[in-house]
């Protein structure tokens, strides 16, 4: 894997999601920096505010794609808004309890979202796309 440091932001709504995830990711020993959001308004408002962390890692974004108010597509076009500069340092993934044809057709046709990943989150697909 890369020389630096997985520092993975996890947006769901879902606090169980939430904390099997975050469990998954440690036990896996993956990393021990994730950073968990229920909405992704505070979750683009923290990357926004400290563009600066992600020079020192690998970083990683994890979007629940069914999440009330902003979904997970919203919340991507949102973060697309960031300067090029910003986007490069990230990995962005969507999240999914049930794989809707429609929607892994949405992100794959986005070449910036890198796959939809089914919940739970096997910790080790990620890994390997990560490394990729």
């Amino acid at each position: 894997m890369n020389e630096k440091e997985l520092n993975i932001f996890l947006i769901d709504d879902n606090d169980i999601d939430i904390v099997v995830n975050t469990k998954l990711l440690k036990l896996a020993n993956i990393t021990s920096r994730i950073r968990s959001f229920t909405n992704g308004a505070d979750a683009l408002q923290y990357i926004g505010g400290n563009f600066e962390e992600l020079d020192k890692y690998l970083n990683v974004i994890l979007i629940d794609i069914q999440m009330p108010v902003l979904n997970g597509f919203d919340v991507f076009e949102k973060y697309m808004e960031f300067p090029d500069e910003v986007r490069k340092k990230c990995k962005v993934f969507l999240l999914s309890s049930s794989i809707d044809r429609n929607d892994i057709q949405k992100a794959e046709d986005n070449e910036e979202i890198i796959k939809v990943l089914e919940k739970p989150l096997d910790v080790y697909l990620l890994k390997r796309l990560v490394s990729a």
